[in-house]
Formats: C-alpha cells, sequence, structure tokens
C-alpha cells in the first residue's frame, strides 16, 4: 500500500514537473539538443586539424565564421527572412564532415562548419527568445548545449572515432528540429518587449557598450582560470560539463531572483571558488558554474535594449565572444599570480559595472 502511494506521489510530481518547467522551456531543451550536435561536429573537426602546422590559424578561422557572422544573420531574422537558419546551417555542416572524410580543402571545411555554427546559432536563439514571454530560462539552456557538444566533439577526435559516427549523430538533428517546428506553430508569441532587465535610467549606448564590455573580459578570463587540477579526459569533460550547468542555471536564477541577484552570485560569489580552486577540483568547479551563469545576464541585457532586434543583440554576445577570446591566440599568461590577480580585478570591475546596468528588482 505505502508502494502504490509512493508510486503515485512521485506520478504527480512528475506530472506537475512536466506541465510546468518542461512546457515552458520545451523550446529551450530541443535546441539543447540541437546546439550540442553541432559543437560535436564543429570541434571533432576543428580537433582533427589540431595536430597540423596551421593548426592556430583554423582554429582562429572557425571562431570568425562560428561567432561574428551571428549579428548578420541575426539582422536577417528580425528583419523577417523566411529563412530557417537552422536547416541551412546543419546542410552546410553535414557538406563539411563529406569533405573532412575525403582529407580536401581544409579551409572550406572550417569556412562552412564555423557558418553552419553561427546560422544554428541564431535559429536556436531567436526561436528560445520569442517563446519564452520574457524569461531567460529557455535561452540560457538552448545556449548550455553547447558545452557538452564541444568537450565530446573533442574525445571522440581524440579517440580517432570514424567521422560516419559523427555524420550519423549529425542527422540526428533532425529529430529535435521536427519537434521545434510541430511546437513553435503554438508556442511563439514574438513578444520581445517583456524583456526589462537593463537599467531604465541609462541611455542605450551605456547599456549596451558595457554589456558587450563584460562579455569580452569574461570572454577572456575564461583562458585564465587556473585549473592545475584539469589533467585528464574525464576532468576536462566535468570541466566543460559544469560550464553548461552554470549556462542554464544562469536564466533559471534570474527568473527566480532577478538579474541583480544572479549578476552578484556570478561574479563576487565565483571568485573565492575560481582562486582557491586551482589544485582542488571540487571547489574549482563550483567556482565554474558560478562563473557561467553571466552568460544569461548579459543576453538578457542586450535584449532588453534590443527587443526590436533580439537576433543582433544575441549576435553581439557573440562578437564580444570572439574578441574576448582573440588575445589568446597570440598571448597566454601562464604565471599563476599574475592569472590571479587579473580574475580578482576583471571580476570586481564587471560586478560593479553589472550593478549599474541591471534592473533593480522591486
Amino acid at each position: 500500500m505505502k508502494v502504490v502511494r509512493f508510486h503515485l506521489i512521485c506520478e504527480s510530481l512528475y506530472d506537475k514537473w512536466k506541465s510546468g518547467f518542461m512546457k515552458k522551456n520545451i523550446i529551450g531543451i530541443l535546441y539543447f539538443f540541437v546546439h550540442f550536435i553541432i559543437e560535436v561536429t564543429s570541434f571533432y573537426i576543428v580537433t582533427y586539424y589540431s595536430t597540423t602546422t596551421v593548426a592556430w590559424i583554423l582554429a582562429l578561422a572557425y571562431d570568425f565564421f562560428a561567432f561574428v557572422p551571428q549579428g548578420f544573420f541575426g539582422f536577417l531574422k528580425d528583419k523577417g527572412f523566411a529563412i530557417n537558419f537552422a536547416v541551412v546551417g546543419m546542410i552546410c555542416s553535414f557538406i563539411s564532415l563529406l569533405l573532412l572524410y575525403f582529407d580536401v580543402f581544409p579551409a572550406i571545411v572550417i569556412f562552412l562548419v564555423g557558418l553552419g555554427n553561427a546560422m544554428i546559432h541564431i535559429e536556436g536563439a531567436y526561436d528560445s527568445l520569442a517563446s519564452s514571454e520574457g524569461k531567460m530560462s529557455p535561452s540560457a539552456i538552448f545556449v548550455a548545449g553547447g558545452s557538452f557538444g564541444v568537450v565530446i566533439g573533442q574525445i571522440l577526435s581524440m579517440y580517432h572515432i570514424h567521422v560516419f559516427y559523427v555524420l550519423f549523430l549529425h542527422l540526428l538533428m533532425i529529430i529535435p528540429l521536427l519537434f521545434v517546428r510541430k511546437y513553435k506553430s503554438f508556442i511563439q508569441r514574438k513578444n520581445f518587449s517583456l524583456y526589462h532587465y537593463d537599467n531604465p535610467n541609462l541611455s542605450s549606448f551605456v547599456v549596451i557598450f558595457f554589456t558587450i564590455l563584460v562579455v569580452i573580459i569574461r570572454a577572456y578570463m575564461g583562458y585564465g582560470i587556473p585549473t592545475a587540477w584539469n589533467k585528464t579526459i574525464f576532468q576536462t569533460f566535468l570541466l566543460y560539463s559544469f560550464m553548461g550547468i552554470g549556462k542554464a542555471l544562469g536564466g533559471i536564477f534570474i527568473d527566480r531572483f532577478g538579474i541583480r541577484k544572479t549578476a552578484f552570485i556570478s561574479t563576487i560569489g565565483s571568485l573565492p571558488f575560481l582562486l582557491f580552486g586551482d589544485s582542488i577540483m571540487v571547489i574549482s568547479l563550483l567556482g565554474v558554474m558560478l562563473f557561467s551563469m553571466t552568460m544569461a545576464i548579459t543576453l538578457g541585457l542586450l535584449v532588453s535594449r534590443l527587443n526590436q532586434y533580439p537576433g543582433v543583440a544575441f549576435g553581439l554576445t557573440t562578437i564580444g565572444l570572439f574578441l574576448g577570446t582573440l588575445p589568446v591566440f597570440f598571448v597566454r599568461v601562464h604565471s599563476l599570480l599574475i592569472n590571479c590577480i587579473l580574475v580578482i580585478i576583471f571580476t570586481i570591475f564587471c560586478a560593479i559595472l553589472l550593478s549599474k546596468i541591471c534592473r533593480k528588482e522591486v
């Protein structure tokens, strides 16, 4: 009797969760898997070329084509161009895998997979923002899928998994995209004016400029986080997994606690974990998770000011990511002390900026 009662309670809780969280975030969850797959494809290819003499050039080219064009594609999406960028992006990246198999034109392979990645990002961002009624959880969940895909793609390539298996996985992207098409017909509302995360007392230039500056700084900081413990494949997997969890939690925390409190938690709250977790994996992972929550904050701020151009808003965040990672291709700081000092300075600076440009919760 007790077993039956427990079973009924579990079913009731599951039904409530399914009708609540799942229903509100279904588009974001579907695009989580789409994002996961495209990043597996992308980083399988980038890692494949990592042993070549021009590896850094190809990696830089990939970052450029995957990040920078998103603003342009976002503008086209905002203007109502009847193009399903996710489908076009899937085709581009599929062709890149075929070219990789025949081992021809590395530059074209990188160009196609980068462009395909950019297109899929914009479609996923636009749809998840459009379906969320001013909430950040769907878009944060969508973005989180990429972190898991990055590390899986690297692992598959490092272990020389045949490209045919990656091609098969890539084609599975069709399944969540078909479900997106089904759910969009009755969920998507396109009411971007419901996003109100910015400080209304500041000019649009100030909010947009300082938000992008935070994106650039945090992107650069990501490469200086002390992680001496990261020595095995499993530990790398955990690192990227906690990045993904943090990105998703950023949106969930904003919806639950507000953007200013989430900004404080993700900046000042992450600082001690990042600094003292260099040799202690658990502490460091908590810091990385909190650090990664900033993604949803900056996206929410930009969409609030550019609610007529949400695609452009998302594209600006990815351009900021590219600018933040660009210096790493040319100069790297290897001193633990200097990295810790930079993390402290940049974290405090970002915390101050976010406290000024985020709207106060009533």
